[in-house]
């Protein structure tokens, strides 16, 4: 039944404006198109959510928050929505542009682990996309490799933007969206904080903190610090066990930086890197020569051109192995 979910929307055009070309991604919650904005032929993605979930309220108000957040949150990491509106069936899309990189999972994929000024430089630049979300007051709640899309910038710099924030936290969520959400995990088992796997409603920046630690942590290593044979084991572990140290497995690490990871990576929020502001500034002296850093870390990513080589990459904007 999921392969052809949403597939006869493909040829339609939504409110005159948006001619859906083809399906591009599936995943927990949502489905993405490719689409074209009739209006200047512009390429642009729709995602709209699963049809066995048009009525389920929280998750219509899910996907409308992404474009909540790309209004209130001032920094260009946050990918833009352009529009939004309603599908026949009364549940909503939102329009975003087709972008074209590749994520830090997939070259993660290929080169097992970097090297330490290239996961700074990385790090930095995600460090400062969620500075400006807990400013705004939202927590992210879904911090991983899929989500963190890598690209070449006008003046070929490296452009760093942070995907999907469909499961984000609100400070602004009313009670009873909370309440609902009162016991639930939220996000990918692998990358959540303790406070996260314990079905924490009401988590701040420290719980996308924890999940940048598990980030950095597969980033340098190759490896994740938790694993276990089933989802719940894995959260009991991230709950109850320390997170190994990057040293145990990379014996040459800096210790200053083995130490930030291990910072991230503490169980009580109270002993970790206090802020996203903190942790760009203690990274900052191991990223070396950053224009030469970024270029080697570019040199390195597979991306070519036209809107297949942005499918891989779109992919990322839909929910995927989440526990809620």
């Amino acid at each position: 039944m999921e392969r052809r979910e949403r597939e006869e929307l493909c040829g339609t055009t939504l409110d005159g404006r948006y001619r859906l070309i083809r399906r591009i991604g599936i995943g927990g919650t949502g489905v993405v198109f490719a689409a074209e904005d009739v209006a200047d032929g512009g390429s642009v993605a729709v995602k709209t959510l699963r049809p066995c979930y048009v009525s389920h309220i929280d998750l219509g108000t899910r996907l409308r928050r992404e474009a909540e957040v790309s209004r209130r949150v001032p920094h260009p990491g946050v990918v833009r929505v352009t529009d939004q509106g309603t599908l026949l069936d009364g549940s909503p899309y939102v329009v975003m542009p087709l972008l074209v990189g590749e994520s830090l999972a997939r070259l993660l994929q290929r080169m097992h682990a970097l090297p330490v000024a290239m996961v700074a430089a990385i790090s930095i630049q995600v460090a400062a996309i969620l500075h400006s979300a807990h400013g705004a007051g939202y927590v992210h709640r879904d911090v991983k490799p899929e989500h963190i899309l890598l690209n070449h910038g006008l003046q070929g710099e490296l452009v760093v933007h942070l995907l999907d924030f469909g499961v984000c936290a609100s400070e602004d969520a009313c009670a009873a969206e909370k309440s609902r959400e009162n016991g639930r995990v939220f996000g990918t088992p692998s990358y959540v904080s303790p406070e996260q796997a314990s079905g924490e409603p009401n988590v701040d920046g420290r719980a996308d903190l924890f999940s940048m630690g598990i980030v950095m942590f597969e980033a340098l290593t190759g490896r994740l610090p938790f694993a276990a044979s089933s989802v719940s084991k894995l959260l009991l572990r991230i709950i109850r066990d320390d997170a190994p140290r990057v040293s145990e497995l990379r014996a040459e690490i800096d210790p200053g930086v083995d130490m930030i990871v291990s910072r991230l990576l503490q169980r009580d929020p109270r002993q970790r890197l206090p802020s996203a502001r903190a942790l760009s500034r203690s990274l900052s002296a191991y990223v070396g020569e950053r224009e030469q850093v970024e270029s080697r870390l570019l040199s390195l990513l597979a991306i070519g051109s036209g809107v297949d080589d942005a499918t891989a990459t779109v992919r990322s904007l839909v929910a995927q192995q989440r526990v809620a």
